[in-house]
């Protein structure tokens, strides 16, 4: 009894009747056909990783490993303001800033600083900084100067500068005026040492650099001191000459002219005032004299001495009269006297008033006298003072040119004793933060992470190179790439047949299903019967496009297949490579085409295979009788079993195949494609020659696993 053990399905065999299992998207977007290309092609994807690890591994190998020193200085742009006003400007902008520290960063890795280092470490004999001449230089050399106008020899501190300057860096860190400085250099301590070097070069350098602006400045101030006081000396002489001539003398920044003008109108105005005030003095004293004024009125009489012993004679006159009047009574003889001495006393009065008024016009007088000579002065003086003004005028400008003269020699001078000063000065605050350390690491990343780099770069090129070889290399691939090129379902997807036969206890053969093929086929079987077993016989022709040895094999083992599980099978090879009858232990009574002559059945022409499948061997003097007499006796012979698969020729390459496989008589076609031996032209030649025929069912061999 023969039995077909089970087990667990890693294949996919078939999709529901009338569910088309195509899908639309490319193969590329899958994972699992991604991982089946790079499983397939695991050489190529490890290749270029394990030539970027060896390339990685030489470059660490060859090339001398460079280590970075990093030094940070600050440039203050700003300075200390020592004196009010320096040579370099401060407390700019902060854009103006900004450009400054940018600018210091040019002159930090200067030829001018470099070259200062070269030569206090002579760089010009060190080999890392002036590669020895190798033999390949010395070829190249050679060569260009059989096209190249030779020039001069090599200038070691040249070629040393030109490395350090590749060697340094310098950058502004954001926000700040702080320069960072790196230097690299194959020994850690050189490093080091030429990062601080460089650092205390700059700030010397720029020091005297400060110091030489000042200098130069200084010196072009005081080469100008000398013209600019014959400068002023010639306009103070010019100016001096010109007053001499025009007679503008004058003092307190007044001329002599102006000084006489102002004290005439100042005379002229205390004249007037005295006249005036003699006037009113004259007319009081005349009312007075006039008796038209009281005698105590006038400040002047009420003042004057002799009138007041005028009239204190008259007062004791009359007093002693009135003793006389009161004693001797009015008509006394002696009362006369005393009438005589109070007239006489009186007369003296008036004729003493009389005499301040005369005294007094005379003053009068002579101040209408004096006032219109200083009027008529003053008159004469202005109109000389309309002469003078033009002269003035110009005496003023020539006095400004003396005055600027003056200003911007003085300028000068104090301006050339403060840069004497500043030289001595060293007034820039920038300074090195952070001095030059030993470096930790080399230049780089680490040498893990260029493993690690070269291994993601080697894989991930092998893997590019992987998925760029599936269509390169024309061939199938997977399910899921036929599925696309055919536009048809894939109903079974085989892999390779191992085949494992054995003996039962009974001793009937037993095919074990402990490979994948055998399940795979037993699967399809199924399948076909379900699909296709309503109608018996159940016929199946099975083609290709190329896949000459998995169709015939699939035959073979569907045929096997049927044949374990009962059925009465008949396999008909009409290969012309006869695949399928080259192995027959042994030979039919009588050769196909011999039947077909004499119309008799197949039967006679049948042979018995090991499982009990009944086998019409290849006849291709049978097939030259023609293909539908061929046919006819196929499907006469199909009458007396249960399933027929008939392994017929390549499409595409076989006349008389193309012709079965195009016949409707025959229910299922089965076209086989192999994963790693079929080509995607082909196929499509295939399926041209075979339309859009219902019938054709795809099957896939030598197929992987599906995850």
């Amino acid at each position: 009894m023969t039995m077909i053990e089970r087990m667990p399905s890693r294949f996919f065999v078939g999709a529901e009747p009338g569910k088309p299992d195509v899908t639309p998207e490319p193969w590329f977007l899958d994972p699992r056909e991604i991982g089946r290309a790079l499983r397939a092609r695991w050489a190529l994807v490890l290749a270029p990783a394990v030539l970027l690890l060896a390339a990685a591994a030489a470059w660490l190998v060859l090339v001398p490993p460079l280590y970075p020193a990093v030094t940070q200085i600050l440039i203050d742009p700003r300075g200390i303001q020592v004196v009010k006003d320096g040579v370099t400007p401060s407390d700019q902008a902060s854009d103006a800033s900004l450009f400054l520290v940018d600018s210091q960063i040019r002159v930090l890795i200067s030829d001018d600083v470099l070259r200062q280092v070269v030569n206090r470490f002579k760089l010009d004999q060190d080999p890392e900084f002036v590669r020895p001449s190798s033999l390949l230089d010395t070829l190249k050399s050679s060569l260009s100067s059989l096209f190249v106008t030779a020039g001069g020899p090599a200038d070691d501190t040249l070629t040393a500068l030109r490395t350090l300057r590749d060697r340094a860096t310098a950058r502004r860190l954001e926000r700040s005026f702080v320069v960072e400085l790196a230097v690299t250099s194959q020994e850690r301590r050189k490093s080091a040492e030429l990062a601080q070097a460089i650092a205390e070069t700059y700030l010397t350098t720029v020091s005297q650099a400060q110091a030489q602006v000042t200098r130069k400045a200084g010196e072009a101030v005081s080469s100008r001191l000398g013209e600019l006081q014959d400068d002023l000396r010639q306009a103070e002489d010019k100016a001096q000459k010109f007053r001499a001539a025009n007679n503008l003398v004058g003092t307190r920044g007044q001329l002599v002219s102006e000084q006489a003008l102002t004290q005439l109108n100042q005379q002229l105005g205390a004249a007037r005032a005295r006249a005036g005030e003699l006037r009113g003095r004259l007319a009081q004293i005349e009312a007075v004299a006039n008796g038209r004024a009281d005698l105590n009125s006038v400040t002047e009489i009420v003042q004057s001495t002799t009138i007041g012993q005028l009239r204190a004679q008259l007062a004791q006159v009359e007093a002693a009269r009135a003793d006389t009047v009161s004693n001797l009574g009015p008509r006394h003889p002696t009362l006369r006297t005393g009438e005589l001495q109070v007239q006489t006393l009186r007369n003296d009065i008036t004729a003493e008033i009389r005499r301040i008024a005369a005294a007094t016009r005379n003053d009068y007088r002579s101040a209408l006298s004096n006032e219109a000579s200083l009027a008529a002065t003053l008159e004469s003086r202005k109109k000389e003072a309309l002469s003078v003004d033009k002269s003035f005028v110009r005496l003023r400008e020539l006095e400004r040119q003396v005055e600027a003269s003056r200003a911007i020699y003085e300028a000068f001078l104090v301006r050339a004793r403060e840069l004497q000063e500043q030289q001595r000065l060293d007034t820039s605050t920038s300074r090195v933060i952070s001095p030059a350390s030993l470096p930790a690491s080399r230049l780089g990343p680490p040498i893990p992470v260029i493993f690690a780099a070269a291994l993601a770069a080697g894989l991930g090129l092998g893997a590019a190179l992987a998925l760029l070889a599936v269509p390169a290399a024309g061939r199938i691939g997977s399910r899921r790439r036929l599925q696309q090129i055919a536009g048809l379902p894939v109903i079974a997807a085989l892999p390779a047949k191992v085949p494992t036969r054995t003996r039962s206890k009974a001793g009937s053969e037993s095919l074990r299903a402990d490979t994948a093929y055998d399940v795979a086929v037993a699967r399809l079987g199924s399948r076909l019967q379900r699909d296709f077993g309503a109608t018996r016989p159940t016929i199946v022709l099975v083609t290709s496009a190329d896949d000459r040895g998995g169709k015939s094999e699939l035959a073979r083992s569907l045929a096997a297949s049927a044949a374990l599980d009962g059925q009465r099978v008949l396999l008909v090879d009409a290969d012309p490579e006869a695949m399928i009858s080259r192995n027959l232990r042994s030979k039919a009574k009588r050769g196909a085409a011999d039947v077909l002559r004499t119309h008799s059945g197949l039967g006679d022409a049948l042979v018995e295979g090991p499982t009990g499948v009944k086998i019409l061997p290849f006849d291709d003097a049978a097939l030259r009788l023609g293909t539908a007499a061929y046919t006819g006796a196929v499907l006469t012979a199909a009458t007396a079993f249960d399933t027929v698969f008939v392994d017929i020729g390549l499409i595409g390459t076989d006349i008389a195949a193309e012709r079965l496989a195009q016949d409707q008589r025959f229910p299922a076609l089965l076209l086989t494609a192999s994963a790693t031996r079929s080509g995607t032209a082909r196929l499509r030649r295939a399926l041209d020659a075979l339309g859009r025929d219902p019938r054709v069912q795809l099957v896939m061999t030598d197929a992987e696993a599906e995850g």
